[in-house]
Parts: structure tokens; sequence; C-alpha cells
């Protein structure tokens, strides 16, 4: 017998199944790892590709990871797992829960309390559930369990335990060794555990490019290490810097650097101080989003009553501050706005009453003549705003006694906006009648709402004042009208479209009293 064909007789036959295209084939050499059986040579090749594409896939996570370490909202998380001492305080996240994690965190940033001399911020991310438990729980770093608060509150709360029901706590079984932080541990070792953690969920979060952006600092100092290793600074700076020496550069150092690469003389820093939201508008955000999310009723009612009293003592500082920036011409004085943000409206819904001397005429707050009312009306807002954070961390709040409270100071004297009639541009910008007077409604409405929730005025007053507010613009329609026949001086001309009546006006009046009414053609 010649000796290939003994080598064809010896020959052994294997049975495998394809790593790609899953089909079975004869193969005649053993090999035991089972992802490198292939059928033929395309499905080696598509194998590869695959393969090419998981470890580019996997690089851009890490990548992602490091870029997430630098943000504000990686950054806060990485401290609250190294002062915990587990990055367990993360379990239940998903991929939803961490963007939400992550518009707070810029909501945060955008309420700009931080004080750059003081080195400390007006406003602090508080925890609802923040102190251990009896069983050995404690509060999740999860954006239900999360809110803004004044540092003053936050301080007077302290680590103590709150409430039951309010939050989200991590059970005692999911503090294991495996997710423990240690002193030594860098901040890529703790995003590694993180990742551990939460799994496919923390991988699809840190995909999402256009949301992990890094901080003010790495930002900084990334530009200046670029501007360094390309030449393209105006002048260079004494000595090179690696981009980690960079990032431990405190933001003033980096701002005087920058300056210096771009030519400047003197530097430009943001000062976010300037700008610091007003606690009131800060609270009443976080009312309405905790009360949005919470899953307990108790919390979501007693956030949603404090709202209310929040927006009625909002309304009347924003039209005190008003009546200052009308008599001083100062708009940037205008802190409490958004209580009162009426476009194509005036209104003056409330008065305030002295109750330590009630015999004296009723002050606004920017008059300085009356130190008592000044007090009082002090003494009123910091009760409110002590009770907006109780309510936020979950406790009760006494609602009989901050209503009596309100009550007593403030009163409705007027219902009814005054309303404006909108000029040519505005018309066309609000698409016409029917958007129109659906902005004027949603501008007055919560407003209405409020009041009525705290017994400051009755059901039938409001509907009163709905029906008030269309005569309101009958009446502007109506002077307008004159003045624009006027100006033509042609006893007969007619209006254009945004000086006639709307179709509802129409009705109102031909139903009306017949006083109130006009003629609806000249």
């Amino acid at each position: 017998m010649s000796p290939s064909k003994t080598k064809k007789n010896n020959t052994r036959n294997y049975s495998y199944t394809c790593a790609t295209c899953d089909t079975p084939f004869t193969g005649h050499r053993e090999q035991a790892d089972k992802s490198k059986r292939f059928c033929k040579d395309s499905c080696r090749k598509a194998k590869s590709r695959e393969a090419d594409k998981a470890a580019k896939r996997q690089s851009r996570i890490e990548v992602q990871k490091v870029q997430w370490s630098k943000s504000t909202a990686g950054q806060f998380a990485i401290s609250q797992c190294r002062r915990e001492g587990s990055v367990a305080i993360l379990w239940g996240n998903t991929t939803a829960s961490l963007v939400e994690f992550d518009k707070f965190i810029k909501l945060y940033k955008k309420c700009h309390g931080y004080d750059r001399k003081a080195r400390k911020s007006l406003y602090h991310r508080c925890h609802i559930q923040a102190s251990r438990g009896t069983d050995g729980s404690t509060g999740a770093l999860h954006y239900l369990n999360l809110f803004i608060g004044l540092d003053m509150h936050n301080q007077k709360a302290g680590n103590k335990f709150i409430s039951v029901d309010a939050g989200l706590r991590v059970p005692a079984s999911k503090f294991i060794k495996k997710w423990e932080v240690t002193k030594g541990d860098t901040s890529r070792q703790i995003v590694d555990k993180i990742h551990a953690l939460l799994g496919d969920d923390f991988t699809n979060y840190v995909n999402q490019r256009l949301l992990i952006k890094m901080d003010t600092v790495h930002e900084l100092a990334k530009r200046i290490y670029n501007r360094q290793q390309k030449g393209t600074a105006v002048k260079e700076l004494e000595r090179r810097y690696t981009l980690s020496e960079l990032e431990q550069e405190s933001l003033d150092d980096l701002e005087k650097m920058d300056a210096l690469q771009r030519g400047n003389s003197s530097v430009a820093s943001y000062r976010p101080e300037s700008l610091t939201r007003a606690p009131l508008c800060v609270y009443a955000d976080e009312l309405e989003r905790v009360a949005a999310v919470s899953l307990s009723g108790r919390h979501r009612d007693n956030c949603l009553f404090m709202l209310d009293l929040v927006r009625v003592l909002g309304a009347y500082i924003a039209q005190a501050e008003l009546q200052v920036a009308a008599q001083m011409g100062i708009e940037e004085s205008v802190v409490h706005e958004r209580f009162m943000s009426l476009k194509d409206a005036t209104w003056e819904p409330l008065a305030y009453l002295c109750h330590l001397q009630p015999w004296g005429r009723p002050r606004y707050p920017w008059q300085k003549s009356r130190p008592l009312l000044e007090a009082d009306r002090q003494h009123l807002i910091n009760s409110i705003l002590e009770h907006c954070y109780n309510a936020l961390a979950g406790a009760d709040v006494p609602r009989e006694l901050l209503r009596n409270r309100l009550s007593k100071r403030l009163y409705v004297v007027n219902l009814v906006p005054t309303v404006q009639a909108p000029d040519k541009w505005r018309y066309k910008a609000s698409g016409g009648w029917d958007k129109f007077l659906e902005g004027l409604y949603s501008d007055a409405e919560p407003i209405w709402q409020a009041l009525l929730a705290l017994d400051l005025c009755t059901p039938e007053q409001l509907e009163e004042a709905r029906t008030g507010l269309l005569w309101s613009l009958h009446r502007a329609i109506e002077k307008a009208r004159r003045v624009y026949r006027a100006s033509r001086r042609v006893s007969k001309a007619g209006c254009p479209e945004h000086l006639e009546y709307p179709p509802i006006l129409i009705d109102l009046m031909q139903a009306g009293n017949s006083e109130m009414a006009v003629p609806l053609v000249a």
C-alpha cells in the first residue's frame, strides 16, 4: 500500500457547526475552540469583521467612560461613591434614569449659586433618603431621590432620617465587598465598578455622545493642551504641561493660562454668582418636578400644596418688582418674573397687609419706609422656603398653619388682568385669535388655580374672572380701533385683522350687556 493512500485511509472526519451561519459541516482537523469553526472562508472573514467592530465598539465605550468621569454628572457620582464607600448606591438605575440624573445635574448648574470667592454654593444637591436606616439600607443616588435645596436648610437637616415612603433606598444586601470603594481607588477604577454594577444600562447611557460633556475645568484644560501641542497659541506658556497636570489646576489658573495663550492682558472669566436664581424660583421648579415623579402620594400632595403657596407669594413679589422696574427702568431687578409672565397683559392681583400694624396703609416690599412690613414679609418668605425644603425632603408640612399665615397677609384686589391689544406682528406670531386667547388664559390660569386652592377666591369669582378677561380684551381692542381710525383721519376706514373682534367676543357682546357692547361695524 502506498504512503499517500495510507494517509487518506487514516484521515478522521469531525462534525462541526459554523460559528457564523450555524450550518453543519464536516472537517478533517480537530478544532477545540468553537468560535473558530467556519464552514467556508467567507464566514471566517465575516467573523473577523464582526470581531473588529466589537473591538472598536469597546474602545469607544472606554473613551466615553473617561469622558463621563470628567463630566459634572460623573464627578458628582464618583464623589458620592467615595463618600459612601461603595458604588452600590447607584443600584436600581437604568439608562433612562441615568439620563434623568444627567438632566438634574444640568438643572443644578443653571441655578448659578456657586460663589467663587467664598468657595461655597447657595444651593445643594440634596437627598430625600440620605441616612442609613436601622436595617443597614441607605439613600440611593437616583434622580427620584434628589432635589435642589438651599444650603442652610440642607445643613440644618443633616443626615437624619426624615421619611419612610418618599425617595429611594438601597437595601443592605447590595453593599457587598465587590462594590466597595477604597481610599486609594482612582476615578477610572470607580467608573469600571459602576459599569460592572449597571452593565448594559450604563453602556447605553455613555454611548450617547451628545449627552456626555466634560465640565468647565476639563474642557478648558483640553483647550489649553491642544493649543500647546499644535503650536496655535499667540503666546506660549512658561513651560509645557501634560493634560493631567492641567486638569489638576484650579479654574482661576486655567482662565489665566487661556487668556495668556490668546494674547489677552485681562481675564474675562465667567461669574455665575451674578446670575444666581432666586430661591422661590428654584423651589417652584423643584416642587413641580418632584411632584410629577414622586412614587408617594403623600409626598406628591405636600409638594403640590407648597407649590400653590410659592406661586401666590411669587406673584405678589413679581408684581412689586415690575412696579419698581417700570418706575426706575431697571429690568434686571425683576428676578421673580416667572410667576407673572404675562405677554399681553398687566396685572396686580394681590396686596399685602401687615398684621402687626393693620391700620397702616398697605405697602409693597420695595417701599423701605415701613421696616416693620419688610421684616414681616421676610418672615413669611423664610417660613415658606423652609417648608418647601421639608416638603421636598418628604416631611409633613403644617398646611393649615401656612395657609392661615399667608391668607392673613395677602388678599386679592383684582382677579382680572388688564389685557393689551396685540400689534400686527404679535398677532401674526400667535397664529390668530384662538392661539392669542389660549396664551392669555395659560398665563393667568396658574395664579387663578393657586388662589383657588388656598381659598383666596371662590369658584364663582374665578368664572367671573375668566369672562372678565374677555371684556378686558374687548376694551383694549375698542381703544386700539379708535386710535387707529384717528391716526388714519378717515371716519369710515376699515380696521386691520389684528383689530377686528374675535368671534368669541362678538358672541359675548351679542348675548351680554348692551351697555358694554359696541357697534361691530363703523
